[in-house]
């Protein structure tokens, strides 16, 4: 399956809605979130690395605006001038049914559910009340975004992300989603896929860095926390 722009829209539409901004618009061949955060002013969202893409990079003047595009980073690299930094890669993944049974945490764990903005977040705690990893999905119109699933690094490879996107699919489930959709990072990709996620595409970001955005993706990097 391909992705086009009415999937690109259904997934960004739950990343606006788990984090409280307006819904995406449609604009010059793509979409268009106002994000207004100092770090991140707006994203456009294209389907290609095309003309459209292009004609949008060819406005923009200023760091804080991120182009999106379901392609690889080659591509993108190579439609966009060269002052344009390209991020690390990722990749939009989809899953049309159920995983299938729960996921139980290792001793020493449990769930907490709790609610930000329109998305249901599951969090994983340790003995002491400490967050070891936390996942979000989003339920809208039949489609089940998931967003933001972290596990923090002194608590990696027990199974906790697993666990996470189970109990994130049972509220899909519960809520007869007939889509799932996400954007992962590449460590992300192999966890998803190995429970039955299926990569459509390369997920790729161009911006014009300053000092401080450079500072910002480093930070972002750091091994603390990770996002899958």
């Amino acid at each position: 399956m391909a992705v086009d722009l009415e999937m690109l829209k259904r997934w960004l539409s739950g990343w606006c809605l788990a984090r409280g901004l307006p819904l995406p618009q449609e604009s010059g061949g793509g979409l268009v979130v106002e994000v207004g955060a100092p770090d991140q002013l707006r994203r456009h969202v294209f389907v290609d690395a095309g003309a459209d893409l292009q004609a949008c990079a060819s406005q923009i003047r200023q760091p804080h605006i991120f182009l999106k595009a379901a392609v690889d980073a080659a591509t993108l690299r190579a439609a966009l001038p060269a002052q344009w930094h390209i991020d690390q890669p990722r990749f939009f993944m989809r899953a049309e049914s159920p995983f299938g049974g729960a996921q139980a945490l290792p001793p020493g764990y449990a769930f907490r559910k709790a609610r930000e903005h329109a998305a249901h977040v599951v969090i994983v705690e340790d003995t002491h009340g400490e967050r070891a990893a936390i996942g979000r999905v989003v339920l809208h119109e039949g489609c089940a975004i998931f967003d933001r699933i972290e596990t923090h690094e002194s608590h990696r490879r027990k199974g906790l992300g697993t666990a996470v996107m189970y109990a994130l699919d049972d509220m899909a489930r519960e809520a007869e989603a007939t889509e799932r959709l996400l954007v992962a990072t590449a460590q992300g990709q192999a966890l998803y896929t190995s429970i039955g996620w299926q990569t459509l595409s390369p997920y790729s970001t161009a911006f014009l860095p300053d000092e401080q955005m450079l500072t910002i993706q480093q930070l972002t990097r750091a091994p603390q926390w990770r996002f899958t």
